[in-house]
Parts: C-alpha cells; sequence; structure tokens
C-alpha cells in the first residue's frame, strides 16, 4: 500500500460512515414519528433554485426550497422540506400555490424543534425531508 492509499483510503470510509450514520438516524427517526405528536403548521416561504449538498445538480433539476413553521408550548419552531420541478416555471407555480397553506407536522416531543411531515406528497410531488434537512 503506497502512501495515497493509505490516505484516501480512510477519507473515504469516514466520508461513507458520515452518510450511513444519517440516513440511520433519520430512518429511525422517521421510525419513531409514527407516535410523535401532531400539530399544525404553515409553510412560510419558497425558494425556486439550487442550494445545499445536491447544489451540484444538472441546470434542469430544479428544486422548490420550502420553511414551515409551527408552534409548540407557546415556542415557535421551524423545519425545511423541499421538491423537485420540471422546471423554474413549474417550480415558481409550486412556490406560489404552497406558500400560506397549512399541513400537519409531528414533532418529537422531546426535542419540538426535530419535526417531520406527515404528508409525503404535494402537488403530485414527493416531499423531500431528508437528514441534512431535518436535524440541526
Amino acid at each position: 500500500m503506497n502512501l495515497a492509499d493509505a490516505i484516501l483510503i480512510p477519507i473515504i470510509l469516514i466520508g461513507l460512515s458520515y452518510v450511513v450514520f444519517h440516513d440511520l438516524r433519520y430512518t429511525l427517526r422517521k421510525r419513531a414519528s409514527k407516535n410523535w405528536p401532531s400539530v399544525e403548521a404553515t409553510i412560510e416561504s419558497g425558494i425556486v433554485g439550487f442550494r445545499g449538498p445536491l447544489s451540484a445538480l444538472p441546470s434542469f433539476l430544479y428544486r422548490v426550497h420550502f420553511t414551515y413553521s409551527y408552534r409548540v408550548n407557546g415556542l415557535h419552531h421551524s423545519g425545511r422540506f423541499f421538491l423537485l420541478a420540471d422546471s423554474r416555471k413549474s417550480g415558481e407555480k409550486f412556490r406560489q400555490a404552497l406558500a400560506g397553506k397549512s399541513i400537519l407536522a409531528k414533532y418529537d416531543s422531546r426535542r419540538p424543534g426535530v419535526s417531520l411531515l406527515i404528508d409525503r406528497e404535494m402537488m403530485g410531488k414527493h416531499v423531500m425531508q431528508g437528514p441534512s434537512w431535518t436535524y440541526r
């Protein structure tokens, strides 16, 4: 094994461990969320564009990033999700149609800032709310 391999292999293993850990944590929390209390939330805003961990996607894959807010025991909390859009124009339609809409979310009663949306689909698109969007 040469020096480049000795450096590259641990870096790859650390990267894979990070991805597996986040995915496992998300999967476990998604399973636990079946027992979480629900709350009404409001979609606050949306931005059409390319941000976040997948911002290197080809320009024909538009994402609409949404934020939503909810209250638990008088305290304000927020969450995020996104939808994939076929074009900037359709992404803008999603943004306009969903801003201000009421939705249901489930939250972790031990950590109310952690939430997942109950609806897994909106406007015919799958709700994307993975590990990097749900944990702070």
